[in-house]
């Protein structure tokens, strides 16, 4: 078996039909984009061809265009004014500024009042592609409305004017049809610029210069009312400073009040210790607190007579007489130690309530000299508004009076604070048009609007082209794929004498008998070993091949597949089934005067079966005969199901061409009768919905579907088939059609 024809295996053909439809995949894959393209090559060609022929037309009719460039430096931070501009910039805050100045410039050489300058001094009104707007009324020194707008537009239309990223460059490009003549407009765009930015800078000058000098005579008078006022408010508030920092009287009596007061504090709270110590007559704590009085000596006097007196009490007992004696001693120093402590106890409650009383009047004087400082922290507040309006009044004067003397000089001096980095010299090439580039672009912009327009195109084609999309619609395997016969080519199995012999025996589609060796009688032989392997216990005898709708090819099909089944060497009964538009008569140019119809009616008997091949003596064919009147009624009579059993046992193939099943339900009532029923479907003609309708109806009428055919494919669009370097096949004949008419293909 060839390479193109699939041949499904027996578990394949055996296997229960599904119940719905098989979703196709979604992705488009690298097959499927190949099979689009190949099926649709003239749109994609067309596009191609426009792309290129709109390219060619740009390329080579349009007339050159050249572009003079030229580039300059606008510093911003370089100035020679009088230094108003420079606070500005600081006020609003350097980068943003100078990128919004930058705009402003590029705005001021696109401006109308540069574009009138270069027009007058290059004398554009009588230079393309100026001129024309002069063509109905000539220039005669005055413009009107309107050719002053078409000029300027007709100016700016070809300028470009670019900030370069990252820097102060501006590049300024200017397009024409005449070299020379781009090239004399960027550069007096350059010089009416410069000049025009020059004179502004002048102008600006002389005028500030002017108006300062009418403001520093209110400015003097200002300064001097400030000053003397702010000495005599300082004389009336007694605002007297004691430091080179300015502080006042009040301000230091308040800050040495402050300090006694903190200290006044401090010595209550040490006395108030004390005194808190002494109220708890503890001998040893007020040891601690006043370690220099008699206090100390009597403690010590106290320890040593404890000492004695219990010696002596311990040796002599308590009644001896220096036993007594030391008691009386003790009770004694026990009476200073009370006294002592009294003494002390009033000593420290003295000196608490006396700085107590210090703390109090330290406070009371802190109160009023707070009072007064309040009334001081005003006078000076308002000194202070007053000493800033004076300062900032004299500093204002002194600054424009120094610009003023400034201003009589940089007026005279005034520079540009523009640089021209590279003038535009004359253009060698024309940037448009690019011969090559835009025939590239031509060629990929047809390619790419040739694949949009191929892939909208493959969206709403609703029609099958190859056995994937037959077996993804229907659910059945496909059983055979037959290639269009124009691409098929003799291989010289027999010699061309033969052949024309052959074809004058039949139509010139039945290649399965005219040409044995071809592609499309090997796909014949393919659905053959596929229809016999469906059953290999049992042969289909009765086999029903039918199709959606007229012309695709089911008369042909079934023509060479009889064909096909006699060179077996088996008895093969072919049928006409079609009893209203039948053409296998035309197939086998044979007559027609008698056949299924005729006998059916019981107006004919055997004499209309033919044997109209003589090589295939076992190939037997029966027409449909003249038109009935009752189609329908006579295919599904007792005596068309007699027929079957007849032909069953006769022969060892019966196939019956039958009528389209969607155009006519004459085929319904054979389908469930015989033994096997395949649906041709014929590439780029049927229909998904209708293959899917034909298998649905075929269902309900019990039939036994083994599979689809696909007819008339272009093999490239079937992913399995490949090239056959052995038979050497030749596509570039690929025809439209079976090179016969619908009629004959039905």
């Amino acid at each position: 078996m060839q390479g193109q024809a699939m041949t499904p295996t027996p578990r394949e053909l055996s296997m229960p039909p599904t119940g719905g439809n098989v979703v196709e995949h979604t992705v488009l894959t690298p097959g499927d984009l190949r099979k689009i393209i190949i099926k649709r090559k003239w749109a994609i060609l067309t596009c191609l061809a426009l792309g290129l022929l709109g390219a060619c037309y740009f390329a080579f009719l349009t007339t050159p265009l050249y572009e003079a460039v030229a580039q300059i430096d606008i510093d911003l931070g370089r100035s020679t004014n009088i230094g108003i501009n420079d606070l500005i910039e600081q006020q609003i805050g350097g980068q943003d500024a100078s990128s919004e100045r930058l705009e402003t410039e590029v705005a001021i050489m696109r401006s109308k009042a540069v574009a009138t300058d270069v027009i007058n001094k290059l004398d554009l009104y009588h230079k393309k592609p100026f001129a024309e707007i002069f063509k109905n009324s000539p220039y005669n020194g005055h413009l009107t409305a309107g050719q002053r707008t078409a000029l300027l537009s007709a100016f700016s239309g070809n300028l470009k004017i670019l900030i370069l990223p990252g820097t102060d460059l501006v590049e300024v490009r200017y397009t024409n049809s005449d070299p020379k003549l781009a090239t004399s407009i960027t550069n007096a765009i350059l010089d009416a610029y410069m000049e025009r930015d020059l004179r502004a800078r002048y102008e600006g000058t002389s005028r500030v210069s002017d108006w300062l000098s009418q403001q520093l005579n209110a400015l003097k008078t200002e300064v001097e009312d400030s000053q003397m006022q702010m000495a005599r408010y300082q004389r009336e508030h007694n605002l007297v400073s004691l430091s080179p920092e300015g502080e006042t009287l009040v301000a230091e009596d308040l800050r040495t009040v402050n300090q006694q007061l903190a200290e006044a504090q401090a010595d209550r709270i040490v006395k108030e210790a004390r005194f808190r110590l002494a109220q708890t007559r503890n001998p040893e704590l007020l040891v601690s607190v006043a370690p220099g009085t008699t206090l100390t000596s009597l403690r010590q006097q106290q320890s040593e007579l404890m000492v004695q007196y219990a010696q002596l009490e311990s040796k002599y007992g308590g009644d001896w007489p220096k036993v007594r004696e030391a008691k009386k001693q003790l009770a004694s120093v026990q009476t200073s130690i009370d006294s002592e402590i009294n003494n002390l106890t009033n000593r420290f409650q003295e000196e608490y309530n006396a700085s107590v009383k210090t703390e109090n009047l330290l406070s009371g004087r802190l109160d009023q000299v707070k009072q007064q400082a309040y009334l001081a922290s005003e006078s000076a507040a308002e000194f202070e508004i007053l000493k800033h309006g004076a300062e900032s009044a004299s500093d204002l004067y002194d600054a424009l009076q120094t610009k003023l003397k400034e201003a009589g000089i940089t007026a005279g001096l005034n520079s540009n604070n523009i640089d021209v980095i590279d003038r535009a010299t004359e253009p060698a090439l024309p940037i448009s048009p690019r011969k090559r580039r835009d025939l590239m672009f031509g060629l990929v912009g047809g390619g790419v609007l040739g694949m949009i327009l191929a892939l909208s195109l493959e969206s709403l084609d609703d029609t099958i082209r190859t056995s994937e999309d037959a077996e993804a619609i229907s659910g059945l395997p496909a059983l055979a794929v037959i290639p269009h016969f124009g691409q098929a080519k003799k291989l010289g199995a027999g010699s061309s004498e033969a052949a024309l012999e052959r074809e004058a025996k039949v139509a010139g589609d039945l290649l399965a008998y005219t040409e044995p060796q071809s592609v499309v009688a090997e796909a014949f032989r393919t659905l053959r070993s596929s229809l016999l392997l469906s059953a290999v216990d049992r042969e289909p005898r009765l086999i029903l091949l039918t199709s959606s709708f007229a012309a695709e090819g089911k008369s042909t099909c079934a023509a060479n597949l009889a064909i096909s089944f006699a060179r077996r060497s088996a008895r093969v009964l072919l049928v006409d089934t079609d009893l209203r538009k039948g053409t296998l008569h035309l197939k086998f140019k044979s007559s027609n005067r008698a056949g299924l119809s005729t006998i059916l009616a019981r107006e004919s008997g055997s004499e209309a079966y033919e044997q109209p091949l003589p090589d295939l003596p076992n190939l037997t064919v029966l027409t449909r005969g003249p038109i009935a009147p009752n189609p329908g009624e006579m295919l599904a009579s007792r005596s068309m199901e007699d027929l079957l059993l007849q032909w069953r046992l006769e022969y060892d193939h019966v196939i019956l061409d039958t009528s389209p099943v969607l155009a006519v339900s004459d085929t319904l009532s054979l389908a469930s009768l015989v033994d096997a029923v395949f649906i041709l479907v014929r590439s780029g003609v049927t229909r998904k919905r209708a293959l899917s309708r034909v298998r649905d109806l075929l269902r309900r009428a019990n039939a036994r579907l083994l599979g689809t055919v696909v007819n008339d494919v272009d093999l490239r669009l079937e992913n399995y088939y490949t090239y056959s370097k052995r038979y050497d096949y030749d596509y570039k004949g690929y025809g439209a059609g079976y090179g016969v008419t619908d009629e004959n293909n039905r």
